[in-house]
């Protein structure tokens, strides 16, 4: 999980909700259909870097969906379409991959991708998997999020190991221009698939202390 800087609402989200509010008509996500429905999740996308906001694997606008963190069923018509609680997550609604926002249903999620700690909450191991970091305070939180969204499953364990196998045989030097280049968004403001996962795994496997 990396954290997401949430940025202001599109201008177009705004618009809508003040029309249906001075015309004294349903405000909730349901009633929200394109072109403003569309404009959020480009938002949603760009804000996030074009990954998921739970698993960090590359996501875009075909197989991706906006995800509702505190549930919509759960939720009143004003938090269902706040800004804050939308984010992009993995998988076109209700279809594969079964994990992320495809996996959770309307369970909650204890750890948020806006809590700005939670990228050291996550550790990684050499064969893909995702657990928690060693007697951390939010032991619980942090097991109960892995497992409510699958973030240990099959695809996913598999895509993190392969791309920390293309990590071996670095200088100090190289791991540490790595590490900075996977923090950092590309020239299409894109971060790289699994960027927290394998920043975690070079600083393990070069046992790199210092904050980069």
């Amino acid at each position: 999980m990396k954290f997401i800087q949430k940025l202001n609402e599109p201008p177009e989200l705004t618009h809508w909700k003040k029309q249906q509010q001075s015309a004294e008509v349903n405000c909730n996500y349901g009633c929200l259909q394109n072109p403003e429905k569309q404009k959020v999740h480009e938002s949603l996308l760009k804000e996030q870097g074009y990954i998921c906001c739970y698993c960090c694997n590359r996501i875009e606008k075909s197989s991706s969906h906006i995800e509702h963190f505190a549930p919509q069923s759960k939720t009143d018509d004003a938090l269902s379409v706040n800004y804050r609680n939308l984010h992009a997550s993995c998988g076109s609604t209700g279809n594969w991959p079964k994990h992320c926002g495809n996996h959770r249903e309307n369970f909650p999620v204890p750890i948020s991708p806006l809590d700005t700690q939670c990228e050291s909450y996550f550790t990684y191991k050499a064969d893909g998997k995702i657990s928690v970091v060693e007697n951390h305070l939010r032991q619980n939180d942090v097991e109960k999020t892995i497992d409510v969204l699958a973030l240990n499953s099959y695809d996913l364990k598999e895509s993190r190991q392969q791309a920390f196998e293309v990590l071996t045989d670095l200088t100090d030097d190289e791991a540490n221009l790595l590490i900075k280049k996977y923090l950092d968004q590309d020239k299409n403001n894109k971060f790289v698939p699994f960027c927290i996962a394998v920043v975690d795994y070079l600083k393990q496997y070069y046992n790199i202390r210092q904050e980069c």
